[in-house]
């Protein structure tokens, strides 16, 4: 994290504000698989720390859909959102490259292609299996 100055985080009626866009990807260390696909405008750390930690099936959702999540260890690898591309656009293309095995299908946008492929990349080159454990299909890409 850089220090060169101060980082402005703007809360407006008592809600902080999101000023980022980050899609991230929680890896199962054991069986070296995607256990979970997510996005968010808040920092990375800061959503994982909520995963855990929230009672809240919607915040903690890594807690409410994952057995034992508690016993388990997991790498987040969280990858930052270009402006010019959605986030939600680019969840759901990767979510469905992994749960197909087969990588990048027909998107909309060749940023997203891009970006998809960026980041399967990256998993390839650590080992990770191309697939999102428990899920059958795109439409279960996201543990619920």
């Amino acid at each position: 994290m850089s220090i060169d100055g101060p980082r402005e985080i703007r809360v407006r009626a008592g809600r902080a504000q999101p000023s980022g866009s980050w899609i991230y990807v929680w890896i199962d260390v054991v069986a070296e698989a995607v256990a979970y696909v997510g996005g968010t405008g808040f920092d990375p750390e800061l959503r994982a720390y909520l995963h855990v930690t929230s009672e809240e099936p919607d915040t903690g959702r890594i807690r409410a859909s994952i057995p034992d999540y508690d016993k388990k260890d997991f790498d987040v690898l969280a990858f930052a959102v270009p402006w010019r591309i959605g986030r939600t656009e680019v969840k759901n293309a990767l979510i469905s490259a992994l749960v197909s095995g087969e990588g990048l299908t027909a998107s909309g946008s060749p940023h997203v292609a891009e970006f998809v492929a960026r980041v399967l990349s990256h998993l390839d080159d650590r080992g990770i299996k191309r697939s999102v454990l428990g899920a059958a299909g795109p439409e279960d890409g996201i543990p619920r």
